[in-house]
């Protein structure tokens, strides 16, 4: 036997016994992670978004740092870091994607070996499509794993309509408390602990201030409404609630579950704004401002709340928690762009003026219409004073006017008679 051979069977051995079991669990993993993660569902219009969904059934999928792009181009969006998918669950990102409406494009999903603008970067899954569907529908995989055109259904198994967004544990601020460290002993021994599977943390779009309650009544707590404008339930995961930037305030961190189009509130539990004005922000898990909000001095009890979600207008309100706004409620001396219901005068006209209510712009307006009362009773109606200017009643002018050029006719006509005769 040679002794090239032996060497050449050393290598096989060690590569065969040594080297493979050493490089099974990376190769299982990243053929793991590229089998279960897919593309499931994509909405181009009116609002792109992607939803992602794990089919394994037992391991999290990391997706941290990993791209959703388009067919090329120079820009694309990152998924953040700390990004997993619990087992046979989804995670909708929204965003402008560069999707094409009108012509057709390429979704595609590319882990984060190498960028999608390099010759090397590694595609996961990819769906070409020739034209965007209609307001409202999407692109969905269906249970034979076929594409097909649906009504929206994000954030939704696309079968059976179920959540298929993972649940966060709501996550509240630390009390400081007085910890007692046990002393070890040969005898003590410590359980292991498993290290939970961290949740994921989305950078969402459309997601808004709606109604802050700054100046609580004695034992209530402040709080933030926020809206969800997506088409689909969003998981907002240690995002920040904090006040006018660099002021000294310390950011109240929570995690909210949101569905589509819906309102909800997060509850401070200590004092984070000034009842005289202050600055409202909504920081994503990044500490990066997505919404804010400026008020002036609020009275006790009520709430400032926006008036529109297509401007940064905000008014005074009555508090309508986890609810649609409700109308402004008086017209105040600064730059807030509030409107009120005009203040009740007490009717000294009989020509009545009652009042209309109509909405505009979501703050109440009173529009006073004339009545078919028939009284006349002078009074001020809408800030202007209304007198009555009475015709005189009585007939003796008139009458004493023509009496008078009655008598000097008749006098004129006998000096005539007279100079004839």
């Amino acid at each position: 036997m040679s002794r090239v051979y032996v060497q050449n069977q050393v290598h096989i051995f060690i590569f065969v016994f040594i080297l493979v079991p050493l490089l099974f669990p990376l190769l299982f993993s990243y053929w793991h992670v590229k089998g279960s993660v897919i593309l499931n569902e994509v909405a181009i219009q009116p609002t792109q978004a992607v939803e992602l969904y794990n089919s394994d059934s037992s391991i999290s999928a990391d997706i941290s740092s990993w791209y959703i792009d388009d067919s090329g181009g120079s820009s694309y969006f990152t998924i953040p870091s700390d990004t997993f998918i619990p087992p046979l669950s989804c995670l909708v990102f929204g965003g402008d994607f560069n999707f094409n409406k009108s012509s057709s494009d390429i979704v595609r999903l590319i882990n984060n070996s190498n960028p999608p603008t390099t010759t090397s970067a590694v595609l996961i899954d990819s769906y070409q499509y020739s034209k965007a569907p209609d307001v409202g529908y999407s692109f969905s995989r269906n249970s034979n794993n076929e594409w097909e055109t649906s009504i929206s259904s994000l954030g939704l198994m696309n079968d059976t309509h179920i959540s298929c967004v993972p649940t966060p544990t709501p996550t509240t601020e630390p009390i400081p408390t007085e910890i007692n460290t046990p002393t070890l002993s040969q005898e003590t021994t410590l359980a292991p602990t498993s290290s939970p599977t961290p949740i994921p943390s989305i950078d969402y779009a459309a997601i808004f201030i709606s109604e802050v309650f700054p100046y609580p009544n004695v034992g209530g707590n402040e709080w933030v409404e926020l809206y969800n404008a997506n088409d689909f339930p969003v998981n907002l995961t240690e995002w920040y609630i904090d006040d006018m930037e660099n002021s000294g305030g310390t950011p109240r961190r929570f995690t909210l579950t949101i569905n589509q189009h819906e309102y909800k509130i997060f509850e401070i539990s200590s004092a984070l704004f000034n009842n005289a004005g202050d600055t409202v922000r909504l920081l994503n898990s990044e500490k990066q401002e997505k919404d804010s909000m400026e008020y002036g001095k609020v009275t006790r009890g009520n709430s400032i709340g926006r008036i529109s979600f297509d401007e940064d207008a905000y008014c005074e309100q009555t508090p309508s928690p986890n609810n649609q706004n409700t109308v402004c409620l008086e017209e105040r001396g600064d730059s807030s762009p509030t409107r009120s219901p005009i203040s009740t005068v007490q009717p000294t006209k009989k020509i009545a003026y009652s009042p209309t209510i109509s909405k505009t712009d979501g703050a109440k307006s009173v529009v006073y219409k004339q009545s078919s009362s028939t009284n006349n009773i002078v009074g001020d109606v809408l800030g202007e004073t209304t007198t009555e200017h009475k015709r005189d009643s009585s007939p003796i002018p008139y009458l004493s006017s023509v009496s008078f050029s009655y008598s000097a006719l008749t006098i004129v006509s006998l000096f005539i008679k007279m100079k004839n005769a």
